[in-house]
């Protein structure tokens, strides 16, 4: 019996020898660490995974606490307090922790499953089972690091983010979203709805419409429009993003994108395109031409009064290098008067000119012009600025031109009609100094000599006349209302008849009529034309005055039965020194019909001129009407 009973205890003994080897084997093949600490922390048992972390072997372990092998303290600390916390509470849990490989020196990562024991003598025990999460936390530190340099980003940037979750309709968003829309934390998800709810009435269709588009397949989404915030304030986005989900249907399922404030660009765009309708009112509205040219010297734009004075438009220009718009410009000038070229123009610039030099040039024909008598002035200014390079401005100047030859004209047909009384007046007086003569020829020469000195005062008293009304351009003009009637009664009393001659007749309107003109002047303007109507019409023949009524405006028209005018002498009526009569028969200056002229150009009228040789000349002087 009792040897029965020993064998039966040594095949018991040999089976849980033969279990507790399998149990450790198990324990010590896992790859998990597993261990068993008594309440002070000391190991009562640890597996190989664990005696490999702390570079010892499994029977060293027991009986030693983690300070043995660990030389990181605050990792030692807190795994002896927090198997203690465990022990006391008497429940498992599941805790993230972290190790140093006693060989390599590395943090190795745990979750850890730690579960309270009790001996039967009521001593406290824990068991540990710790699963090396390392891998998956520094891929998880990695995409933290990510998303904390992402965030760096775009605050650097100042972009908020959304993320719509399209089947359940919510939107959520980083704090830097709200920030920009003024919004509070609430905001940080909310339904799609409040998102629409807060775009500018104007904007919202659009915006609406560009994201169904994204959510089609039609292309990423991108806007840029305005939302309305607290206190009816109105920030510009810029708002972009893209599907980046979809089923397997191709139904879309969630879209993210970035978010910024760009109300500071729209403001800035908003000022330069103001500045640039500013700029494009002034080169249009302004008479001169303008030509710039960028950093390479090609043209990169032409105002359209270049286009204007030259004929040139600006797909015909822009792109041409100087040498090429040299080329272009001279082949519209008469050879005689042709433009040079720009670098002749920025060489005078260069050589004690100044920075700014000029041409002048005639076009064979320009619109609006004589065929060539459009006579331009270019002038180049270089600049400074890295997008442009030089300006060039053009200036229509046959109007100065043709008043500069004008004057000369005048000038000379001036000394000319004054060279002819003084030579008259010069010989006669030597004659008369010089020569014994009988008293009637004394009395025949000194009355040409009068003569000749009453015409040459004539002549200094219109050019006299004509030079103040230029010098003054209409400063000394007194308009008032003026009764029709006694302003030609007026005249007709200080007209010096010639002899044998009878008043002109009158036909005056039924109705008092009244003109707003200058009284002295109006006067002179009438004198002249009257004086004329008697001086080319014969003795005998009557001169008639005739008052119409128009439109605004009253017409006095001067009739005589002379000696008349072809058109093309009609036509030239009013020029300086003109005189339709060159026979020398009927005395005159030449310069009271340009009087007249400019007399009726001052008073905003006009003068008409209806002539036909042998039959006559009617001359219309047109005043606009006054109110009385």
């Amino acid at each position: 019996m009792t040897t029965h009973r020993r064998r039966s205890t040594d095949t018991l003994n040999s089976h849980l020898q033969d279990a507790n080897t399998l149990l450790r084997t198990v324990i010590d093949e896992n790859p998990n660490i597993i261990l068993m600490k008594d309440w002070d922390g000391k190991f009562l048992l640890g597996n190989r995974a664990l005696a490999q972390l702390y570079g010892t072997t499994p029977d060293q372990l027991e009986g030693k606490d983690d300070g043995a092998f660990n030389p990181n303290a605050e990792q030692v600390a807190f795994y002896l307090q927090n198997v203690r916390d465990v022990m006391s509470q008497g429940e498992t849990r599941v805790v993230m922790e972290e190790s140093t490989d006693a060989t390599t020196g590395e943090t190795v990562y745990y979750q850890s499953i730690k579960i309270p024991l009790t001996t039967p003598e009521g001593k406290k025990q824990i068991l540990v089972i710790a699963n090396d999460v390392s891998e998956l936390k520094r891929v998880q530190l990695k995409l933290e690091e990510s998303e904390r340099r992402l965030n760096y980003v775009l605050d650097a940037t100042g972009e908020g983010i959304w993320d719509w979750d399209i089947r359940s309709g919510v939107v959520t968003h980083n704090r830097r979203w709200c920030q920009i829309t003024g919004l509070d934390e609430a905001y940080l998800q909310h339904p799609l709805h409040e998102f629409a709810a807060l775009l500018h009435a104007d904007d919202k269709a659009g915006v609406m419409a560009r994201l169904r588009d994204c959510l089609a397949g039609k292309g990423r989404y991108q806007s840029e429009h305005r939302m309305r915030l607290s206190g009816q304030q109105e920030v510009w986005v810029l708002d972009r993003g893209d599907v980046v989900e979809r089923d397997a249907d191709g139904q879309p399922l969630r879209m993210v994108g970035s978010f910024v404030d760009i109300s500071q660009r729209k403001a800035a765009e908003a000022l330069l395109s103001e500045h640039s309708a500013q700029l494009d009112a002034i080169f249009a509205l302004s008479p001169d031409g303008y030509v710039a040219f960028d950093h390479r010297r090609l043209v990169k734009y032409v105002s359209p009064a270049f286009t204007t004075l030259t004929g040139l438009t600006a797909a015909e220009v822009i792109g041409l290098d100087e040498l090429a718009f040299s080329h272009k410009l001279a082949a519209l000038c008469l050879p005689e008067a042709r433009f040079q070229d720009l670098a002749a123009l920025r060489s005078a610039a260069h050589t004690g000119r100044g920075h700014e030099s000029h041409q002048v040039f005639e076009l064979k024909q320009a619109a609006g012009a004589a065929a060539g008598r459009r006579v331009l002035r270019m002038s180049l200014r270089e600049s400074q600025e890295q997008s442009v390079s030089q300006i060039l401005s053009l200036r229509d100047i046959s109007h100065e031109t043709a008043v500069e030859r004008m004057k000369s004209e005048f000038l000379s047909t001036a000394a000319h009609e004054l060279r002819t009384p003084m030579s008259g007046i010069f010989g006669f007086a030597e004659v008369l100094l010089t020569e014994q003569l009988s008293e009637a020829e004394r009395k025949e020469f000194l009355e040409i000599i009068y003569r000749q000195s009453k015409l040459m005062a004539s002549i200094l008293n219109e050019l006299l006349d004509l030079a103040r009304i230029e010098a003054l351009q209409g400063k000394d003009v007194v308009f008032e209302t003026i009764p029709v009637q006694s302003l030609i009664e007026d005249v007709v009393r200080g007209l010096k008849l010639p002899k044998d001659r009878t008043p002109p007749t009158m036909a005056l309107t039924a109705e008092p009529a009244f003109l707003r003109a200058d009284q002295k002047k109006a006067q002179m303007a009438l004198l002249n034309v009257l004086s004329n109507a008697y001086k080319y019409s014969a003795p005998g023949q009557p001169v008639h005055i005739t008052v119409q009524s128009l439109p605004g405006q009253i017409a006095i028209h001067i009739t005589d039965q002379g000696v008349g005018m072809t058109a093309e002498q009609a036509g030239r009526v009013g020029e300086r020194f003109y005189r339709a009569d060159t026979s020398g028969k009927v005395s005159g200056t030449g310069l009271g019909m340009s009087i007249v002229k400019e007399i009726m150009a001052l008073h905003y009228g006009s003068m008409d001129i209806c002539s036909a040789p042998a039959e006559g000349t009617t001359v219309s002087l047109i005043f606009p009407a006054g109110v009385n």
